[in-house]
C-alpha cells in the first residue's frame, strides 16, 4: 500500500480513451477510500453465515478497473463487464453502474467535467496474476486500449 497518493494522470497529455479510464479510477469512490485507509486483506474470514467457523482468506489483492465506454455501449456495459469477469478464475468483483461523466483535475487544482461514459469495477483477487487476468478479460470485452487497472492493496 503506498504511503502517499500516486501521481494523477498528466492533464497536459491528450485525453485518449485509456487516459479517461485512468481518470475514472482516480475519481472512483474506492480509490478515495484506499488513500484514507490501509487496505490489507484479513488473514481469515467467516466460513459460514452463523459465524461459528473461520477459513483462510484466499483473496489477497484488492484493485480497481476502469473502462472508457462508447455511447452505444452504456446500456449493456455493466452486463458485458460482469460476463467477462465471471470467466476469470480466482476473483470476486462488483461492477458499478456506468457514470456519464468524469472529473479531470489539472495540476493547478482546476477541474473540468468530461462528458464521456465510464465504468468502474472493484476486484478482489487471489494473486496479482488473477487480477491481471481479470484486466485481460475486460480488455477482450472492451477492445481498443480503453481499460485501465490499479491494485490498491499491498497484496500480501
Amino acid at each position: 500500500m503506498p504511503t502517499s497518493k500516486p501521481p494523477k494522470p498528466d492533464p497536459t497529455q491528450e485525453l485518449t480513451p485509456r487516459r479517461i479510464a485512468e481518470f475514472a479510477l482516480e475519481e472512483s469512490r474506492l480509490s478515495n477510500v484506499a488513500y484514507r485507509f490501509q487496505l490489507v486483506p484479513r488473514d481469515r474470514v467467516w466460513k459460514n453465515w452463523d459465524r461459528t467457523e473461520f477459513e483462510p482468506n484466499h483473496y489477497k489483492v484488492v484493485g480497481l478497473a476502469g473502462v472508457c465506454l462508447q455511447r452505444e455501449e452504456v446500456e449493456k456495459a455493466r452486463h458485458a463487464a460482469a460476463s467477462a469477469l465471471e470467466d476469470a478464475d480466482g476473483i470476486l468483483f462488483y461492477v458499478e453502474q456506468p457514470a456519464d461523466s468524469i472529473v479531470v483535475r489539472g495540476t493547478t487544482g482546476t477541474m473540468e467535467f468530461v462528458r464521456t461514459p465510464t465504468l468502474c469495477a472493484e476486484i478482489m483477487a487471489s494473486s496479482t496474476d488473477a487480477f491481471d487476468k481479470a484486466l485481460a478479460a475486460l480488455h477482450a470485452a472492451f477492445p481498443g486500449e480503453r481499460v485501465a487497472g490499479r491494485i490498491l492493496s499491498d497484496g500480501r
